[in-house]
């Protein structure tokens, strides 16, 4: 707790107060007929300064900037609003008059399934900038959706992403729509691994939690689409370094086309010298990253973007073995990690009826790992290529072709030659998949729309086709707010190891149905969601001997597979936010209640899986203050106990493991050097030291129980953000935000 004032006070000395010659700007925002449009945002474009309009219209802020500058105004339903003003130190007045958009307030938009956040949307819900800002989040992609979006829940010992009942092999991460293979860092036991991904390489993101569009696949629960950003606005330098991280990035841009390459470089050691921490890590981690990113657009309806991102990483740590009767094995990890994407859109006509959406990408994951004496070395590969082309007719209506197809390719070598065994064993497996797929937007009336969407699929490892019809159905039940429901059928592959024992594996399947109320008014929004869905045709182990249950979650697939499994999950998710009832502050709160029961995998019989909790709560407080400019928040995360096993108890995975509580804080504050801009953030993720057992393990004879708990019991960063332009601006994405 010494050590977390001490940096509180760290954080604070470094804040700086400066004064300047401040110019006044105030004024009324009016909408066509000369009434005030309360809740308008107000600022300056490159830079912080701002005000919401109040109940009337009017607005007032200072600003230490001068010159010319662009006053820039936004406000759900209505065009966007931009005028050059001279800022000279006095007082300005502006008034401003806004011109309502068609087919925002007005017209119905299908929403069961999906929270959606993207700069092309009015009615954003998440951007990149909330996603940095959310304390508890990590300034990681995943974990703050977690956070934000119901339905999702954050097991502390696994990676990925687990919704609704599904394991993490059930949700794909997309990229501009192309499968990312291997999304997360390689784990190390019962440690979670964040995302490869930085939140302000995307413009916009888009979570569908159930129901999800017929333009996606391969995933039973959940699909989270990212679309990276466009042409850069200025160049210049960005540096950040913290208790984890230094890099160094440069974005050069000419008319039409930017290029922009990032030097990141990872090491835990000065963090895990601020907080003790409960692994013994024989080699702390360490990462190297590379990336660089290229964008072109010819003109205004064409646009190219090519993103290649390197990373290569090595850690080792002391863990408890379940194969060893849970003594403490050597567990070592080297990675390399490749992945290369390219996108092409371009209208393809003068009346922009039709639009043509293409992308390819390439992927290489090599893990070594050393389990005690036994190594390991798995490979996997993939190569796809996308392409859609989309019609456009009046009253918003679309219909959509396209089709996909991957080329995956996936090598094991299990080495076991230092061991009593003494064997070597190598597998391999390749993948070819396609997939064409249709879908159309229509508005029947103008309180009245849907989707309706196919989509078929083949796969040379399941040796099989499947066919996929979805549909969502939405009507407005008033002016701010409408019932939704969405629907359909969801195939995947089963995960690839099962097919290094048996290649007859089918397709697994799932079921889905959603129904969903929405009211967004004032700055406030509350939605809530029921679904329920089922599955069929899971993969189901046989053991080698009856009864018999491996709870090691680092354990390869043995004995006769079948798809004779399935399950059900069913629940209800609750989310309201609230940005209008204090004074700059920003309330987030989702509720999740998940009711599921499975017999797959090595389940004895149908039980809840041990990664779904029954309730998740995540309360998200924002605070943003002008003096000094700074925002601080604050996150409460309640997850109800999970089942485990415990091989003195008959009753399979009948026990539960204790609550979980986490209260984190975060604070950033925004200054300058020399016109150039700076961040300076502080986070602490457990601020009380609460104890967190995530789960147990036994020995083999079962009278050994250990408890997993997270790495550290408290973690803490503080860091610097800095950019440095010759337009001395905000970099885009924080601009928009």
């Amino acid at each position: 707790m010494k050590i977390f004032i001490y940096l509180l006070v760290l954080f604070f000395a470094l804040i700086t107060i400066h004064t300047f010659g401040q110019t006044t700007l105030k004024g009324k925002v009016l909408d066509e007929k000369g009434k005030g449009l309360s809740g308008a945002n107000v600022s300056l474009n490159g830079s912080y300064d701002g005000a919401t309009a109040d109940v009337n219209g009017n607005f007032q802020f200072k600003t230490s900037e001068k010159n010319v500058q662009v006053i820039s105004v936004t406000f759900v339903g209505y065009e966007a609003y931009n005028q050059k003003v001279i800022l000279n130190s006095q007082v300005l007045e502006v008034n401003i008059k806004m011109r309502e958009t068609s087919n925002q307030l007005n017209t119905v938009t299908v929403t069961a399934g999906t929270f959606e956040a993207s700069d092309e949307k009015k009615t954003t819900l998440i951007k990149p900038l909330d996603i940095v800002l959310s304390a508890g989040g990590g300034y990681d992609v995943t974990q703050t959706m977690i956070l934000l979006i119901p339905g999702s829940q954050r097991n502390g010992e696994s990676t990925g992403l687990f919704v609704r009942g599904g394991s993490a092999q059930e949700s794909k991460i997309l990229i501009d729509g192309l499968t990312i293979q291997n999304a997360f860092n390689t784990p190390s036991p019962d440690v979670a691994s964040r995302s490869r991904f930085s939140p302000f390489q995307f413009k916009g993101f888009a979570f569908a939690t159930g129901g999800y569009s017929a333009q996606y696949g391969q995933a039973l629960s959940a699909v989270l689409a990212m679309n990276t950003t466009d042409l850069a606005s200025e160049s210049g330098y960005v540096v950040n370094f913290n208790l984890v991280q230094a890099s160094v990035g440069y974005t050069q841009l000419t008319d039409n086309q930017s290029i922009n390459g990032t030097i990141a470089y990872n090491n835990l050691t000065p963090l895990f010298a601020v907080y003790p921490q409960n692994v013994d890590w024989i080699k702390i981690p360490e990462q190297l990253n590379i990336s660089t990113s290229y964008r072109l657009k010819p003109s205004a309806g064409e646009s190219f973007k090519a993103d290649i991102i390197y990373g290569k990483s090595a850690s080792a740590m002391m863990f408890n073995n379940q194969d060893a009767n849970n003594k403490s094995t050597e567990y070592g990890i080297k990675n390399d990690n490749l992945l290369i994407t390219s996108t092409y859109q371009k209208v393809l006509d003068k009346e922009a009826l039709w639009l043509l959406k293409s992308g390819m990408s390439y992927s290489y994951n090599q893990d070594d790992l050393k389990n005690g004496l036994i190594g390991l070395s798995k490979t996997e590969q993939r190569s796809q290529a996308r392409a859609t082309i989309t019609r456009s007719f009046e009253g918003s209506n679309n219909l959509l072709f396209g089709t996909e197809g991957h080329y995956a390719q996936y090598d094991l070598m299990i080495d076991k030659t230092k061991t009593q065994e003494g064997s070597k064993y190598n597998y391999s497996l390749n993948d070819n998949y396609v997939s064409l797929f249709s879908e159309s937007e229509f508005y029947i009336t103008r309180k009245l729309a849907g989707r309706v969407g196919v989509r078929g699929e083949y796969s040379s490892l399941a040796s099989s086709f499947n066919f996929a019809p979805r549909f969502s159905l939405a009507y407005k039940t008033g002016q701010y707010s409408q019932v939704s429901m969405a629907g359909g059928k969801f195939y995947q592959t089963p995960d690839y190891q099962y097919y290094y024992q048996n290649k007859t594996l089918q397709f697994e399947n799932s079921t889905h149905a959603v129904l969903n109320y929405q009211i967004i008014k004032n700055k406030r929004t509350f939605r809530v969601e029921g679904y329920y869905k089922n599955y069929d045709n899971l993969v189901r182990e046989n053991p080698p001997i009856s009864g018999y249950f491996d709870a090691n979650p680092q354990r390869f697939p043995s004995g006769k597979t079948s798809n004779s499994g399935y399950g059900f999950a069913k629940g209800i998710d609750v989310f309201f936010r609230d940005a209008k009832t204090i004074k700059n502050g920003d309330l987030w709160v989702n509720y999740s209640y998940c009711n599921s029961k499975r017999l797959f995998g090595n389940y004895l019989v149908e039980a809840q899986p041990t990664f779904v909790s029954n309730h998740n709560l995540n309360v998200v407080y924002k605070h943003f203050i002008a003096k000094p400019m700074m925002t601080v928040s604050a996150t409460y995360s309640y997850t109800s106990g999970r089942p485990y096993y415990n091989p003195n108890n008959p009753n399979f995975l009948s026990e539960r493991t204790p609550d979980v509580h986490n209260v984190s804080f975060g604070a950033n504050y925004l200054t300058n050097i020399k016109g150039n801009f700076m961040v300076i953030y502080l986070s602490v993720d457990n601020v009380l030291g609460t104890e967190r057992i995530y789960n147990y393990r036994y020995s083999d004879d079962g009278k050994i129980r250990t408890a997993i708990t997270p790495a550290a019991n408290r973690m803490i960063m503080i860091g610097t953000y800095i950019t440095i332009s010759k337009k001395k601006v905000l970099p885009e994405d924080m601009r928009k935000n």
